[in-house]
């Protein structure tokens, strides 16, 4: 009986362990389409930004994404601008800025026009996405102008980091700029660029804070056919010990 029920725990723990290998989400260069650095603060100036964010096809799961906590996530910057994806020709903002951009006596050089949820940020703070499957994304900032009014853009620059993100308080114009460092151990933060102000020989600030915003992928879980081979294969494991400890 002792051999019968240590090899029934041997096959538990062997699907059991099978189960989690195949369900832990594989190493990626990106998040969403969203380069994944590992050296923020990333921030400089040239001809070129680095880190376009690229198109990249839903795969049926939902997305929690929150401008919420730590302190230090939301908007960044004298501009409207709001934080989603584009899809099929049409913009889906996931955060807005209402009536004004930014918190009431801000400034560049004090907190870079900081703009938080609930006062200038439109609530929900914390939202749920679904992307279809198969369908094509790609994460960017729909920058509205000063006024609001302006002929939207749609900025394509961002960065996305796992645990945690470093980047400028201030402008990227700033001297001396001191870095936030946000993070939450199993979230990605994501740092969006809105490319708005060029240097006179061409080259453009970047600093990747005009939006940081926290993001948590689903759990992977193994296909149902996965599941029901390695079950099936724990069965059989079971079945064939049991004989032999019978024939004992």
């Amino acid at each position: 009986m002792k051999l019968l029920f240590s090899s029934t725990l041997s096959v538990a723990a062997a699907t059991a362990t099978a189960l989690v290998t195949l369900g832990a989400p594989a190493q990626a260069a990106s998040f969403l389409g969203i380069d994944i650095v590992e050296d923020s603060p990333v921030t400089g100036t040239a001809p070129t930004i680095p880190h376009q964010t690229n198109a990249f096809l839903g795969d049926g799961l939902t997305y929690e994404f929150s401008v919420m906590a730590p302190d230090g996530l939301g908007s960044r910057g004298l501009f409207y601008s709001d934080f989603g994806f584009m899809s099929n020709k049409q913009f889906t903002a996931l955060f807005m800025e209402g009536e004004q951009s930014y918190d009431i006596a801000n400034s560049a050089f004090i907190n870079d026009w900081q703009g938080t949820c609930n006062v200038t940020i439109t609530a929900p703070c914390t939202v749920e996405y679904t992307f279809e499957k198969d369908v094509e994304y790609q994460f960017g900032v729909w920058e509205r102008g000063f006024s609001g009014n302006a002929t939207p853009q749609f900025r394509t620059f961002g960065v996305a980091q796992l645990d945690s993100f470093k980047f400028p308080g201030l402008t990227d114009q700033a001297p001396n700029n001191p870095i936030i460092e946000v993070s939450d151990p199993g979230y990605y933060f994501i740092g969006m660029e809105d490319t708005r102000f060029p240097l006179p020989n061409g080259d453009f600030y970047y600093d990747f804070q005009d939006w940081v915003v926290k993001a948590k992928a689903p759990e992977s879980v193994p296909e149902p056919a996965t599941v029901g081979a390695l079950l099936g294969l724990g069965a059989l494991g079971f079945i064939s010990r049991r004989r032999k400890a019978v024939k004992r």
